[in-house]
């Protein structure tokens, strides 16, 4: 992508756009695509041996960062959280949520992030009906912890 196209994007799509052009995940699917031998980039720039790992990653921090806004805290204190131990389930029960209403909100947030994706080529459109269809039948990421 040329300097001129990202800097447009960046200016008139939302903010997970501009995180991920920044971050270079597009940047690394695209050179992932036009050349089969050179491994995806991840969210981190780190090289994996799964063409797949930057889709997860993006994925993942889409999911990440709608759970912190249904939490309603900061992205930063939420992963200090997750890594201290604290559950998503008991950060949800301190704001009088159960898991059902958590789940709900959870999938309203996260929608227009995994359409995005979508929208870049990140991800099909079957897969991000595939995350929310998880959700929706209860499997809520770091419901239980990190490592549950």
């Amino acid at each position: 992508m040329n300097p001129f196209a990202a800097i447009a994007v960046k200016v008139f799509s939302g903010g997970t756009t501009a995180v991920l052009m920044t971050l270079g995940v597009t940047a690394g699917l695209a050179d992932a695509s036009s050349m089969p031998s050179a491994p995806a980039a991840t969210l981190s720039g780190a090289t994996s041996a799964s063409p797949l790992a930057g889709v997860r990653d993006a994925v993942r921090f889409a999911v990440f960062e709608a759970e912190a806004d249904v939490l309603r805290i900061p992205p930063r204190a939420f992963r200090a959280d997750l890594k201290r131990g604290i559950t998503v389930a008991r950060l949800a029960r301190e704001r009088g949520m159960n898991k059902d209403r958590f789940g709900d909100r959870l999938v309203v947030n996260l929608k227009p992030r995994l359409a995005q994706l979508v929208h870049l080529r990140v991800i099909t459109k079957a897969q991000a009906d595939a995350v929310i269809d998880r959700i929706e039948h209860g499997n809520i990421p770091w419901w239980d912890g990190l490592h549950a």
